[in-house]
């Protein structure tokens, strides 16, 4: 028997002969991203043919209406001159159940959801937000010092907010419900929020390896959880101060300040977990602090159709918490939508640091920064002597180093250059490229992080 190239996956699926249990597959297919029934072709791809005509598939397609509610697309190919029934299912507008379950799918199987995602998943097909949903706090609730301080940050973008009068201000922000914060209200303006939103949290720890030397919580409004993480990462990092002669004075030295990682961009890595997090999940942000890296994760991995390499350059807002994302710009926290990320990574080359790493991690979406794999302390914890080290440097300020600069470089020999900077290639410091037996043979600084 001819079998198929193709493969079962999220979207595909093979079966030998139509079964109701079919159903389940185009079920899972319409809650998640659609896909294709193919049927006359075994699991493991053996195409057997399919005895379909125009009764039956009417037949199927009557079952498919009466059972999952949805219109697909069936026809009959020829696939190794045998015919198959195709079955295709685009994604539903709303979630389809089957038999009292709600599926989805997930790689080659099919699996029920979890409350928590159902929950999800019913509120997002439904076109409302989390977000904008009525809580069950009322106006007495709010916190007025809270409220003020905002009303200060937004004087520029609303001056006609009055500060006196909260319930009018949020109703008009849509932060008001029926006579109730919704969720939006209670996180940004609420008295300890925590009480109903326990999740609403930053936790920052400190870490050595496995080892946690220091974890500390930061509950309250969201401005308070992010005044709190800038003002722990001020505690904890490293700083350094560059100082500037303007001219030969008290007053003409400027000392600026280093930070081992820039402030500006660590607060809006903050402000992107706080504003755009899944406060469904069941998880807090979560802030490690290593001794060569710093991580960022919140949680819920980014919406479609947002992807990590996407986040480098500019893209699409998509607004998970509209709400809590309208406030922080008439605050002056956001200034434009989807600019965070590029701001990030500019503020991270400004510092010649690499750049940070965004992905999609365990339910969540990870921000790593590192620090600058070329300090001199760091390489010499590598065991490279003084000369490679001042090689290294100069590739990091040039670009690329050649054998003959690394002679007049460092005054030795073209066969002490040469070990040396072989030995930097072996390390994965440096990566060499070039012509035969070394000429026009040039270095070149490994991309990413030494030591990877």
């Amino acid at each position: 028997m001819p079998k198929t190239d193709l493969q079962e996956s999220e979207t595909l699926e093979f079966k030998r002969q139509w079964t109701d249990r079919a159903l389940e597959d185009l079920a899972a297919f319409a809650n998640t991203r659609g896909g294709t029934l193919l049927v006359g072709i075994r699991e493991d791809g053996e195409i057997v043919g399919a005895k379909v005509d125009d009764r039956e598939i009417q037949r199927i397609t009557n079952l498919i209406a009466a059972h999952l509610g949805i219109t697909p697309s069936l026809r009959v190919v020829e696939m190794e001159g045998r015919p198959v029934l195709k079955i295709r299912v685009e994604p539903a507008a709303g979630l389809v159940p089957y038999g009292g379950r709600y599926l989805r799918r997930v790689g080659t199987t099919n699996r029920d959801f979890a409350p928590d995602e159902l929950a999800r998943h019913l509120l997002e097909r439904s076109g409302r937000s989390w977000d904008g949903l009525p809580g069950e706090w009322t106006p007495g609730e709010i916190d007025p010092e809270v409220f003020a301080h905002f009303a200060r940050l937004a004087r520029a973008r609303l001056p006609h907010l009055d500060p006196e009068n909260p319930e009018q201000a949020l109703q008009n922000l849509g932060l008001l419900s029926d006579g109730r914060l919704t969720n939006a209200g209670v996180l940004l303006f609420g008295k300890r929020p925590q009480r109903l939103f326990p999740q609403a949290q930053v936790r920052i720890g400190i870490f050595r390896g496995t080892q946690i030397l220091d974890s500390h919580d930061f509950q309250g409004t969201l401005w308070e959880q992010l005044e709190g993480a800038m003002a722990r990462f001020r505690q904890v990092l490293k700083v350094r101060f560059e100082i500037k002669v303007e001219e030969a004075t008290l007053e003409g030295l400027q000392r600026k300040e280093v930070w081992e990682y820039p402030l500006d961009a660590l607060r809006e890595a903050v402000v992107n977990a706080l504003v755009h997090r899944d406060y469904t999940y069941p998880a807090d942000i979560q802030i490690r602090i290593e001794e060569d890296r710093l991580e960022v994760w919140s949680p819920g991995e980014l919406p479609p159709p947002l992807t990590p390499e996407a986040l480098y350059g500019p893209h699409a807002s998509v607004l998970r918490n509209p709400l809590i994302a309208q406030a922080f710009h008439f605050a002056g926290v956001i200034e434009r939508w989807g600019t965070g990320t590029t701001r990030i990574v500019q503020l991270c080359r400004g510092q010649g640091l690499p750049e940070p790493e965004f992905a999609n991690w365990q339910g969540g979406v990870r921000v790593v920064f590192s620090q600058d794999p070329y300090t001199p302390e760091r390489l010499r914890a590598l065991g490279l002597n003084e000369r490679q080290i001042q090689a290294v440097l100069y590739v990091r300020e040039r670009g690329s180093i050649t054998n003959k600069e690394y002679q007049q470089l460092t005054g030795v020999s073209k066969r002490t250059a040469s070990s040396e900077l072989s030995e930097l290639v072996g390390k994965g410091i440096l990566i060499k490229t070039g012509g035969q037996r070394g000429r026009g043979t040039t270095y070149w600084a490994k991309i990413g992080r030494i030591g990877q």
